[in-house]
């Protein structure tokens, strides 16, 4: 047995913190599915802690390319960040160079002030899925200024550790003069995803673990759990997924009507991931394949916007569709999108992932490497173009893979291929999850108590 998985049934631990007040949990949202996976941590760790109060406060302001608010389906106590709030302004898309037009290293003592106001006061544990940003590295040293553990839980697959490598020009550049900024002091470095100080660890998987280990962060800090939002997939394959054999059949498929298509929309030419230019031309050319393949079959597609996406979004694609076709908001759980569709298409979204789980077949259309802003995004385009799933490049070879599609023989992605990127779909990861974060609160209560 790994000696550092946290198995999902480690008992109740006592109610009360070490001054006898109810426990508080601070969780910190993101954007994305963010508030998902802390919701469903939340009530993983009400059972492991019982009597718990918890406190959801959204950064999700502070993401200068997006903006929004985070969905939080918990029953903590909520507060929405606002830039005004810590004296700062948007003036630029770019996290360093907003960070430099708005004060530079005074402006990050005003972050950490004002995350420390956010937190209050000491609290038994922050939990965050994401660390990068300036907002939540000052977040990560408000709640050390206050003797507050911070937990950061790795919500989910293809996650890049250590120093990423620019390929767009503008990223270049940045590389090239972040050294000379970073040592004048007028910007923080910003560390790579995991090491901004946390006292605890969760990783998907042992593989993942390896990785941060090797990167040169302390084992005893990092545990493995899983991926809590992969829990209720594990139910929907209605099966044990723990035994050796990790192939599950297809359910079956009706025979008649048409073939329905589910695309996963992803705006990474919007956000700056992928040359924009690159990003619609590809796009285009799956609407154009899909238009040929509709000629030739009764087809239905469904085009899933991004959380952090409008359906203006994809109104290029739905202006150029000729066939019947619908647009997901992205309000509903995507296993329920991808249980009522027989195909599933994109390019490399973690929802592909999610398809591979719950035995639909994907076809994944890659986007050309060069385009990519950061070579750690094009490794997983690449990993999803090798991952078995089937696979075309431009909108001829679209329509003759949709149109040769049989889905009462779809080729299927071994769950094998994905253990190191998913870990265990048990059902049982947000327990394991959970019970790490409360073995740690309860080993630094033994520790104050003892000392």
């Amino acid at each position: 047995m790994n000696p550092d998985a946290i198995g999902p049934a480690g008992g109740q631990h006592s109610a009360t913190g070490r001054e006898g007040r109810p426990r508080s949990i601070v969780l910190i949202g993101t954007g994305g599915s963010s508030g998902r996976t802390l919701a469903a941590l939340e009530a993983g760790l009400r059972q492991a802690l019982g009597d718990t109060r918890f406190h959801f406060i959204d950064t999700q302001p502070f993401n200068l390319r997006t903006g929004g608010r985070t969905a939080y389906p918990g029953s903590g106590e909520r507060t929405d960040t606002a830039m005004e709030d810590a004296g700062t302004r948007r003036l630029s898309s770019s996290l360093t160079i907003n960070l430099l037009l708005n004060g530079g290293p005074l402006m990050m003592r005003r972050l950490e002030n004002y995350a420390a106001r956010m937190l209050g006061r000491r609290h038994d544990a922050m939990i965050m899925v994401h660390d990068r940003f300036y907002i939540e590295q000052a977040f990560v040293r408000a709640a050390a200024r206050l003797g507050t553990p911070s937990v950061l839980l790795q919500e989910g697959p293809f996650v890049h550790i250590g120093a990423d490598t620019p390929q767009s020009g503008a990223l270049r550049i940045k590389h090239a003069l972040a050294p000379l900024l970073t040592r004048s002091g007028l910007v923080p470095a910003i560390v790579p995803y995991g090491f901004a100080g946390h006292q605890l660890l969760v990783v998907p998987s042992p593989a993942y673990r390896q990785r941060f280990v090797a990167a040169g962060m302390a084992p005893a800090r990092i545990k493995v759990g899983g991926v809590p939002r992969y829990d209720p997939l594990a139910d929907l394959r209605g099966a044990d997924l723990r035994g050796a054999d990790l192939r599950a059949e297809a359910q079956p498929r009706p025979s008649s009507g048409p073939l329905r298509l589910l695309y996963l929309f992803q705006p990474f030419g919007e956000h700056g991931k992928v040359d924009p230019q690159v990003a619609r031309s590809t796009q285009l050319a799956m609407i154009e394949g899909l238009n040929r393949a509709a000629h030739g079959r009764d087809l239905a597609l469904t085009i899933r916007i991004h959380p952090r996406s409008t359906p203006e979004s994809v109104a290029h694609l739905t202006a150029a569709l000729d066939m019947p076709h619908d647009v997901d908001p992205c309000t509903d759980p995507i296993e329920q999108a991808i249980a009522a569709h027989d195909l599933v298409i994109g390019h490399y979204s973690s929802g592909l992932l999610e398809a591979m789980i719950l035995s639909r077949p994907v076809l994944c259309i890659p986007i050309p490497a060069p385009a990519f802003a950061e070579r750690s995004e094009a490794e997983k385009q690449e990993w999803m173009a090798r991952s078995g799933a089937l696979l075309a490049r431009d909108g001829p070879e679209i329509a003759d893979t949709v149109q040769a599609f049989d889905r009462q023989a779809p080729a299927l992605v071994p769950l094998s291929v994905l253990e190191d990127e998913i870990g265990t779909i048990d059902g049982q990861a947000t327990a394991r999850c959970a019970q790490a974060v409360a073995a740690m609160i309860a080993e630094r209560e033994a520790g104050h108590h003892g000392a």
